[in-house]
């Protein structure tokens, strides 16, 4: 093994896991009231980066199942925010576009996802966000689907965000 842990592997990965937690409540709880559930503003993300993917290929970069993608993507149609069309490759398959109203949605849920950054670096420097953030997607590269990479810029800037 190239480098070797020697700590409890807890002392990582408890604070990651309380800090997804608490980011997921965080989302719920501010965009309940536009009708969108726990998550599902992840699949909004994706789609503000790559409008017009499969649902298999959102599931894929989500890392959730294929069911959990079909009701999240059933909801988000529901509520408006998205659509449905039979894939012209594959006809078994559907891609996934945003509506008017999903692109509209943009830049509340960027704000919320800004808000929740703010609290959780509260304390910390402009040089502790920036090692933080580069040894997260060190750390994260290694589990993202191909060709799909985290934003690389300053996260708390709307112009430096992925683009529709």
């Amino acid at each position: 093994m190239k480098n070797k842990i020697m700590q409890d592997p807890r002392e990582i990965f408890g604070p990651i896991a309380h800090i997804y937690r608490s980011y997921m409540g965080f989302m719920a709880k501010e965009l309940e009231a536009y009708g969108i559930g726990s998550g599902q503003h992840d699949f909004l993300v994706v789609l503000y980066h790559k409008d017009g993917i499969s649902q298999e290929k959102l599931a894929r970069i989500l890392n959730v199942s294929k069911a959990t993608s079909t009701r999240a993507i059933r909801n988000l149609e529901k509520e408006g925010y998205v659509f449905r069309e039979k894939d012209e490759k594959d006809l078994r398959a559907y891609k996934v576009y945003l509506t008017e109203k999903g692109k509209e949605m943009r830049t509340v849920i960027f704000e919320k996802l800004i808000s929740f950054n703010n609290i959780l670096f509260s304390d910390f420097n402009l040089e502790e966000i920036e090692t933080f953030r580069l040894l997260l997607q060190k750390a994260v590269l290694k589990f993202f689907e191909p060709g799909f990479e985290p934003p690389s810029k300053n996260p708390n800037s709307m112009e430096e965000l992925p683009s529709e």
